[in-house]
């Protein structure tokens, strides 16, 4: 009788088993962690990083090797003199760039395929698009096709930098396509509150900049790519794709962030200072330094006119200055009039001075006319405007016009030659990162072999 007794209980044990099975993985699911994130939270934190990394290590790198920062203490001084190593981005690398903004475009562009939005997915690739871009005309070739598959495939072939321009800019055409049916908006759009048509105007703007980026294989092609975009960019300051940071520690501009965490460690250099002040461009130098005794610094918690080392500072993604400043150089490369050139110039300083929030009109007169000059001594001025007027929010580009272009002239410290790069040149590329070295390093090595050895002063294929 017992016997039978147990095996009744065994038997109904069994039959039960599957539901208990499914009540502990009910239990064990941990309700304090998500499994979905809603797209709506999720953009925020895309916008956030992309414009972060506008003033991370990269970025103020990029300030110190164009000259407009110099080193004070720390690793400041060593990348100022090119003793730029190896592990000087690993965490931009893994933290800002593939597990960070890349692979969560992912994750939202996936979820947007799911659930039908296409202006989700539209500007995940715009974001995913620019970031691979900027990390294309650092490193040169770099994981692309083959990145973030995960486990799938944890060492990543290098694609070439020709195919990665060529894949943004279809990824860049496919964000203009999703978004131009703008579907499925649902909030966390902290730069254009669901403006599908303002997104596609910072697509087309994008579409222009790293078309210019490769004047140097074809100036013709990229200057009618560049006015071909940038006829459907965004026409005004107003409307540039501007991400606000907060004041706080935790949501605060990366470069004020630094500035905060390690002072004195970073200045403006003088020969930056200089040029301003030779220039008269009084207005613009005050909301971009201040004189601390003998030494220049770009931040200064007390001082809220200095303008891109605030802490609430407003960062474009790409701004109207830009736009402008690319419609002038190409203008000027297909020998467009010199009224044409003057006037999208003109509009470039303007606007640079409206982010400033300060009015020059004598300078905007003086700097913009090109009356009579040549084309070469027309870029010549574009490019060395554009210095000044992307200093702060735009460090990167003003490195990428040295290298495309060679304006504006700089001479390399002295002490550079006893850097990464022993032939002392102002870098020309940054050394792809340790922590792919170590374990990705075929692939690694097979780039660096494409690229002449992937030194600080061999050029990539965009700049050669």
């Amino acid at each position: 009788m017992k016997l039978l007794k147990y095996i009744s209980f065994l038997l109904m044990g069994l039959l039960l088993m599957p539901s208990c099975d499914k009540s502990l993985e009910e239990i064990n699911q941990d309700p304090s962690r998500l499994s979905s994130v809603e797209m709506r939270l999720m953009l925020p934190e895309i916008l956030a990083q992309s414009a972060y990394n506008k003033g991370a290590t990269a970025a103020r790198a990029a300030g110190l090797i164009t000259q407009q920062f110099i080193g004070i203490d720390a690793q400041q001084i060593q990348i100022y003199n090119y003793v730029i190593g190896e592990d000087a981005f690993n965490n931009y690398w893994r933290t800002g760039l593939y597990a960070g903004v890349l692979r969560s475009c992912q994750v939202l562009n996936e979820k947007a395929d799911e659930e039908g939005s296409t202006f989700y997915s539209g500007v995940a690739k715009i974001i995913m698009a620019n970031e691979y871009a900027l990390a294309a005309s650092m490193f040169g070739d770099i994981p692309f096709s083959q990145a973030l598959l995960g486990t799938e495939n944890t060492k990543p072939e290098y694609d070439t930098q020709e195919s990665v321009y060529t894949g943004v800019q279809d990824m860049l055409t496919e964000a203009i396509s999703d978004l131009g049916q703008g579907t499925g908006y649902v909030g966390g759009d902290l730069i254009y509150n669901g403006d599908a048509a303002l997104w596609i105007g910072t697509a087309n703007a994008l579409k222009a900049r790293y078309a210019m980026h490769l004047t140097k294989r074809d100036a013709a092609k990229a200057s009618a790519s560049a006015l071909t975009a940038i006829a459907n960019a965004f026409s005004s300051t107003d409307d540039q794709p501007n991400f606000a940071f907060g004041s706080a520690q935790i949501d605060n501009w990366s470069l004020a962030k630094f500035g905060i965490e390690r002072p004195a460690t970073l200045g403006i250099n003088e020969n930056f200072a200089n040029l301003m002040t030779a220039k008269n461009d009084t207005f613009r130098q005050d909301a971009y330094m201040e004189l601390n005794g003998s030494e220049w610094t770009f931040f200064n918690a007390a001082n809220p006119s200095l303008v891109w080392g605030a802490s609430d500072a407003v960062i474009p993604l790409i701004s109207y200055s830009e736009v402008k400043f690319l419609e002038a150089e190409a203008l000027a490369r297909t020998n467009a009039p010199d009224a044409d050139v003057q006037a999208a110039l003109e509009a470039a300083i303007k606007a640079s001075m409206d982010m400033a929030k300060v009015v020059d009109p004598n300078y905007i007169a003086e700097y913009s006319d090109v009356t009579g000059l040549s084309s070469d001594d027309k870029i010549q001025r574009i490019i060395e405007e554009a210095y000044v007027a992307y200093y702060g929010h735009n460090l990167l580009e003003n490195w990428t016009n040295y290298r495309r272009t060679g304006y504006p002239a700089l001479t390399p410290p002295a002490i550079g030659v006893n850097g990464f790069n022993p032939s002392g040149v102002v870098p020309r590329r940054f050394l792809y990162v340790g922590s792919e070295t170590q374990t990705n390093r075929d692939n690694v090595d097979a780039a660096r072999a494409r690229q002449n050895g992937g030194l600080l002063d061999d050029d990539t294929w965009a700049f050669e």
